[in-house]
């Protein structure tokens, strides 16, 4: 072989060897192509996933497995022309995780998604390739949760003392006396009429009824005036005549309609001369049931529970109230009387136990846990109200707090009125009537005074110690009266719910609320706690 076959030959090798090269080359570059196109479409895929679960949860009426709205509205996700994958399988979300062309499977408040497979198709890829395409799949899940300021307090109710105004003393059960709120109108000065009512309360749905102020100092009395705490335009005045004019003896007048159609407390006045009687003189009048003090209980209308902690072994009373508590709640399956030997029975007894049904119970409040739990702190963390007010929601329209100190701090002074957002009154979500209905903003959880509890089904008995939980309540720290609503929220006590004495907090005063004064959903803001069943839901997206 001559010099110059060899180097054809060398040359035609070489030239063979780029032309393989440049196919090679060619068709990973194609496989490139086709990879960032498997990517693009997966990527798509994935958005229409996450979308769809997310839709799908919203619709998740138990925690059991997937009710038929929650099946149609992720395959309305799936199929919208908006959201389509070209070259995606047929939906069908029945059979098995994985299958081509899709399943979803619920579970514990929680939503898992397949979509259908979208197929690829390699283009110049099949030059090294003996597959045709590749089939992207795209998963997700969404669950159910409860927004991060509802965290479940250690205190509980029962059942026909779970609504509206309640409150809880402490461990002495010293009766007291609810104190007047500041009335308006007033007057630079009192008059020095004194008396008392012949009637007290008026039952739900009373039209008409008269009432006698018997006492002294009525000379020159002009009306009588009935005051909801609210203030203005809760203040009704009926005319007297004729005055009267002897210091001792009794004036009648109609209870004006417009008091007994509003289910509160009322605060009865005489005017003489352009002045009220003294607000520590006036007369308590109640229309309906605000449930303030319901039962006659010396100690409140619900109590303490005693829970425990995995965090903190010297003080978990005080941690669950600054924190809320730790383990997860749950409504017991068959409750029926006291929880010991019950089946279906779950106690958090050496720790927290997620999931417990039955809870350890105390009646009366505990005065020094209280105090630090709300106000003073524990543990380095700050009490659960030592906090700004939320949302421009204090009394002054602001972020400010308490005017006044309790034990040495001023405290959050958020305004449950505050986070009603149409005409409805407090006393519109307690009842949860139409106007009630859906009346409170998502706001109203970012409230350090915003709770959840547990409810019993009857008041624990001396010596009874778990007790099984049939439902759970919202509610809120708070003394308003149930006639305030966000226009006219009137006035609140200094405290805004916490009664004191020399050694602090000694009782609180709370609003429980119905269910569905709730906004149905809020936003996810971090921290979202497991869903009980019951109350607001936030569509968190897991994976």
């Amino acid at each position: 072989m001559t010099s110059r076959s060899r180097r054809f030959d060398e040359g035609g090798a070489v030239a063979l060897l780029v032309a393989m090269l440049a196919v090679v080359l060619m068709g990973l570059g194609a496989i490139a192509v086709d990879i960032g196109h498997a990517y693009a479409k997966r990527s798509l895929l994935q958005t229409d996933v996450d979308l769809a679960v997310m839709a799908a949860a919203a619709e998740l009426d138990n925690a059991g497995g997937c009710n038929p709205e929650v099946v149609s509205k992720a395959v309305e996700f799936l199929t919208k022309s908006e959201n389509a994958v070209p070259g995606q399988y047929e939906v069908n979300l029945g059979g098995s995780a994985g299958d081509d062309d899709g399943f979803i499977r619920c579970q514990n408040w929680r939503v898992e998604l397949w979509a259908p497979r979208s197929h690829v198709e390699f283009g110049l890829g099949q030059v090294i390739s003996d597959e045709d395409g590749v089939d992207v799949a795209a998963h997700a899940v969404a669950e159910i949760r409860s927004p991060a300021a509802t965290a479940t307090l250690p205190f509980f109710s029962v059942e026909g003392c779970d609504e509206g105004a309640q409150s809880l003393r402490n461990d002495s059960g010293t009766s007291t006396t609810p104190p007047v709120p500041p009335l308006t109108p007033t007057s630079a000065t009192s008059n020095t009429a004194t008396f008392e009512l012949d009637k007290s309360e008026a039952p739900a749905g009373t039209t008409s009824m008269p009432m006698t102020l018997t006492g002294e100092g009525f000379t020159g009395a002009t009306a009588v005036g009935f005051t909801g705490a609210a203030g203005p335009p809760y203040h009704h005045e009926v005319p007297i005549s004729p005055t009267p004019t002897g210091a001792t003896g009794s004036i009648t007048v109609d209870v004006p309609s417009d008091v007994l159609a509003v289910e509160d407390v009322w605060y009865v006045r005489v005017l003489i001369d352009g002045e009220w009687s003294a607000q520590q003189e006036a007369r308590r009048f109640t229309v309906g049931e605000p449930r303030l003090y319901c039962d006659a209980s010396l100690q409140g209308n619900f109590g303490t529970l005693d829970l425990p902690r995995d965090d903190t072994n010297s003080s978990p009373l005080e941690w669950n109230m600054i924190l809320g508590i730790q383990p997860t709640l749950a409504v017991h399956p068959s409750p029926n009387g006291q929880c010991d030997g019950q089946p279906g029975s779950i106690q958090s007894v050496r720790g927290p136990v997620d999931g417990s049904n039955c809870v350890l119970t105390e009646t009366g409040l505990k005065m020094a846990a209280t105090n630090d739990g709300f106000i003073q702190g524990k543990g380095g963390l700050d009490g659960r109200l030592d906090a700004d007010s939320t949302s421009n929601c204090s009394r002054s329209d602001d972020n400010s707090r308490t005017p006044t100190e309790i034990t040495g701090k001023r405290v959050n002074d958020d305004r449950l009125s505050c986070f009603i957002v149409n005409e409805a009154r407090i006393g519109d979500l307690v009842a949860g009537n139409a106007v009630g209905t859906r009346a409170l903003s998502a706001d109203l959880f970012l409230s350090p005074r915003f709770f959840w509890i547990p409810v019993l089904e009857t008041e624990p008995t001396t010596g009874a110690k778990w007790w099984p939980i049939v439902d759970f309540r919202a509610g809120f720290v708070t003394d308003q009266s149930l006639s305030a609503s966000h226009d006219a929220p009137g006035q609140v006590g200094e405290f805004n719910g916490l009664v004191e004495d020399s050694s602090g907090i000694r009782e609180l005063r709370v609003i429980l609320l119905d269910e569905l004064a709730l906004p149905e959903f809020a936003p996810a803001r971090g921290g979202e706690t497991t869903y009980t069943g019951t109350g607001t839901k936030v569509v968190v997206l897991v994976e």
